[in-house]
């Protein structure tokens, strides 16, 4: 962040000696008996300064989005789980592995939600306690997503069994709810 409040600062030094004018510059630090620059080489410099000050603009401007592009807020969080909630109910899924939950499934849709807004490897799912509860972390913010399956009634998905049949596992239209801070 001093970084980018220093190019500002040079920016606008420049911009000073572009708006005063660098005829007014040179005389008061030159005697008068100094040989005069001509309009040309005054205008020139003024010119010269206006396009250092844009540069230093234009530096500024993109550390700054550099910077913000490198960590995740509380409301981009937040945004890409409510998002990633969406696409989840979207679908309707199979059942997860008992140990792990939907935490995958979660993470993907976040980190799918969440693209441009942060790095992707900063997203952090864990599941909170035994039921569907998650903590959803990010560059030190955190929410906690709730999630309740109920089972589809589309029925499931069929598969084809050994003795020539066809079986079906079920599917689940799943419901989730953010909320800001830990679970």
């Amino acid at each position: 962040m001093a970084v980018v409040v220093l190019l500002f600062v040079i920016a606008a030094a420049f911009l000073a000696v572009a708006l005063i004018g660098p005829y007014r510059l040179y005389w008061r630090a030159r005697p008068r008996a100094a040989g005069q620059p001509s309009e040309a080489a005054l205008t020139v410099g003024r010119v010269a300064a206006f396009g250092a000050a844009g540069a230093f603009v234009f530096a500024g401007c993109s550390a700054q989005e550099a910077a913000d592009l490198g960590a995740w807020t509380a409301s981009e969080v937040r945004k890409a789980s409510e998002d990633a909630a969406e696409s989840m109910a979207s679908d309707p899924q199979i059942r997860r592995d008992p140990a792990d939950g939907y935490t995958s499934l979660i993470e993907a849709a976040v980190r799918k939600a969440g693209e441009g807004q942060g790095p992707s490897y900063h997203v952090s799912v864990e599941r909170a306690g035994t039921g569907h509860s998650y903590a959803i972390s990010a560059d030190g913010s955190e929410v906690c997503m709730h999630v309740t399956e109920v089972r589809s009634a589309q029925g499931g998905i069929l598969v084809p069994e050994a003795g020539g049949g066809s079986g079906s596992i079920a599917t689940y239209d799943l419901n989730a709810t953010v909320e800001d801070g830990a679970c």
